[in-house]
């Protein structure tokens, strides 16, 4: 794409933003049932996301909340308000925001998986390292086979200097998920911050091999 048709793409764009939020304000608006108005919040909310009108996405995150009762669909808001704290790096506020939700007790797994997994990534941006390994375990028990909560749980292991741990869970979650670049750019820099773990533990080799291995068991809580 040249430099002109990206221009005139993003000027396509801007033109048609304010008909996009005309349309998804007005099918919020009518809404027949609570189901169907918190879908079309869902929607309203990524799109002033995706244009970065954060405090407009934020505040009608914050009004739902007040004024709704069904508590899945709050610890829903509650989640989407820490990702957009975490997206700018308010973590305090984050795991706030994150910690109020589980508060809700919400049901679905996958719920329960991110907010755990997310309170653990603030909590090791927050230097709380143990606490934050505490709830990597707790969405890796709700879900083995994603990555995230083992690449967490590696940031937690090297902030406890356990290194043989956190290169096992780097491990895993490489293997969990090959095609995420992340837990193998923090591997290699605890391999380069620490070189006897090449000796000590050959098989932080074994992902760049053909054969992966089986899952093993998580190291056991000291």
């Amino acid at each position: 794409m040249s430099i002109s048709e990206k221009k005139i793409g993003e000027l396509e764009l801007t033109e048609q933003t304010p008909e996009t939020e005309k349309l998804l304000l007005a099918r919020l608006k009518s809404s027949t049932s609570s189901e169907e108005h918190f879908r079309w919040l869902l929607f309203v909310v990524g799109f002033y996301r995706s244009i970065n009108k954060i405090q407009a996405a934020a505040g009608l995150l914050e009004e739902f909340i007040r004024s709704n009762s069904d508590a899945e669909q709050s610890a829903h808001c509650y989640l989407a308000l820490g990702q957009i704290a975490t997206d700018e790096q308010r973590h305090e506020a984050a795991l706030d925001y994150f910690s109020e939700a589980l508060k809700l007790a919400p049901k679905r797994r996958k719920v329960l998986y991110v907010l755990h997994n997310n309170i653990g990534y603030c909590l090791n941006s927050l230097g709380q390292f143990r606490d934050g390994e505490e709830h990597c375990r707790m969405a890796i028990d709700i879900d083995s086979t994603r990555a995230s909560g083992y690449r967490n749980l590696g940031v937690s292991f090297n902030g406890q200097n356990n290194v043989v741990s956190s290169a096992w869970a780097l491990v895993e979650a490489i293997k969990a998920d090959e095609a995420d670049n992340r837990a193998r750019v923090l591997l290699d820099e605890l391999l380069g911050q620490n070189p006897a773990l090449a000796v000590q533990c050959p098989w932080v080799f074994q992902v760049n091999g053909p054969e992966l291995g089986q899952t093993a068991d998580l190291p056991p809580v000291i």
